[in-house]
């Protein structure tokens, strides 16, 4: 369902909240579930498909089917039986959106945590400067400026531009696993 509504123009924020594209508003209240899209404000509840159907104005189930099944390139054979390579590959793609979709939440919480963690760590600068400095707060002040920098690199990728960034996610995510005491 994210993955549809994104398709089709919804803005999904960390909350997996949207506008609803089904009434007018200004603040969202739709919520996009894995599997289907529920408004608190006018209490439209669907399914990908009936979502499909309903913001077309599509007469049938059917329809919002060729049209998924166009307009994301899932090359089934809609109306038709479904082999089971192609529902299969579907499943795979399904799969791989959902694991990717996951490990990017948990690397912008690792980038955000990193970036939290070093400024308050900055705020642990000695009292007077004859005071010997905690050694938190000299990493911090030497690392701070890359979290930051990180944060909005990861902001601003796209999909392979954050894959490209795993690796230093984990070694962050290590750092983090004995720097915070979890």
């Amino acid at each position: 369902m994210p993955t549809v509504a994104r398709g089709y123009g919804l803005k999904i924020n960390r909350a997996g909240m949207a506008i609803c594209p089904f009434h007018a508003e200004k603040t969202p209240s739709a919520k996009i579930y894995s599997d289907g899209f529920h408004c608190f404000g006018c209490g439209v509840h669907a399914d990908v498909i009936g979502f499909t159907q309903r913001l077309f104005g599509l007469a049938r189930p059917l329809d919002a089917a060729k049209k998924l099944n166009e307009d994301f390139f899932l090359h089934l054979d809609v109306g038709g039986k479904a082999q089971s390579t192609q529902a299969s590959e579907y499943r795979k793609r399904q799969q791989e959106r959902e694991e990717y979709e996951r490990w990017e939440n948990e690397a912008w919480l690792t980038l955000s945590s990193y970036y939290k963690l070093l400024r308050e760590w900055r705020e642990l600068a000695p009292d007077c400067p004859d005071d010997e400095p905690d050694p938190r707060f000299a990493y911090a002040l030497g690392q701070v400026g890359y979290a930051e920098y990180l944060c909005e690199e990861f902001i601003a990728a796209d999909e392979n531009g954050r894959k490209a960034m795993n690796a230093e996610v984990e070694r962050i995510a290590g750092f983090l696993g004995g720097s915070t005491g979890n």
